[in-house]
Formats: structure tokens, sequence, C-alpha cells
């Protein structure tokens, strides 16, 4: 009569290593896991359909799992990239800091060789200042003091 045959447990449940038992009609409760073998079969194709897997029974075609597991790889690829870039810009910084600190000792460096470069240019500018008048008295003195005299190279022809 009012007895139907369950489809076998999955995990061998009484009656027998995967066999087949009478379940109540309508109770679901005929099973020892408590579950109804037909929600089996729908979680399966749930899974199957999760994991873009073609299965035996009604689904999505494989133009559309084609779509999903492309729509899947191009969102994996710009994580990807966007991870990249976050680590790039992570690595730039830290060049960054790290040039900015080397640089901060030799900007004092070159501000320091800088100022010992602009003192000496102000002592030779005063000494040139103080010593002026007197050099060109001296180069003065020596155009106009002409003595003539030959030439010690020089040979007069007989």
């Amino acid at each position: 009569g009012g007895q139907q045959r369950a489809a076998p447990c999955p995990h061998g449940g009484p009656g027998g290593q995967g066999q087949p038992q009478a379940e109540a009609a309508g109770t679901g409760r005929g099973h020892r896991g408590g579950h109804r073998p037909g929600a089996v079969v729908g979680v399966a194709q749930r899974l199957r359909q999760g994991l873009g897997v073609a299965g035996g029974g009604p689904g999505p075609g494989p133009g559309v799992l084609q779509t999903r597991k492309a729509r899947r790889l191009k969102q994996a690829k710009e994580e990807a990239q966007m991870e990249v870039e976050q680590y790039r810009r992570e690595r730039e910084q830290e060049f960054q800091s790290k040039q900015q600190a080397a640089m901060g000792s030799q900007g004092n460096l070159s501000a320091e060789v800088e100022q010992a470069t602009r003192r000496q240019v102000q002592g030779m500018q005063s000494s040139q200042q103080r010593n002026r008048e007197r050099v060109l008295a001296q180069l003065l003195g020596m155009v106009c003091d002409v003595r003539p005299q030959v030439h010690p190279n020089y040979r007069i022809a007989v």
C-alpha cells in the first residue's frame, strides 16, 4: 500500500550498506539520518551549479557556465592587480621615506659645503680688494719701467 522505496542512503545507513530502506510516506523519518534522500539530489545539483560543473539534470548550460567562469577570472585578475598596485605603492612609500632619511643627512652636508664655499669666496673677494692697489702699482711699474737691452740670443751678423 502506502509504503514507498527510498533511494539508498549515501553514507550507508541501516538496512545494509547503502541498501534502500522503507520510509513512511511523507514523514521523512524512515531513515536514521533524518534527511530525505531526495534532498541530497537537490544539494548535489546546487553544488554542481556553484562549482560550474555540468551535471545530469536541469541547470545552466555550458555557455552560462563559461560566462560565469570568465567573470570570476576577470574579477580575480582585477583583485590581483589591485593587490600588486597596493604592494607597489607601499614599497614606493618605503623607498621614498628611506631616501628622504638618507638625503636629509646629505642635505645638511650639502648645506654645510655650500656655506663653506661662500665663506671662501667672500675671503677671496676681501683679499682681492685689499691687495688690488698694490698689485696694480706693481704691474704698472713693471710695464712702464723700460730698460733697453739687447737680448742674449741676438747675434750681430758681420
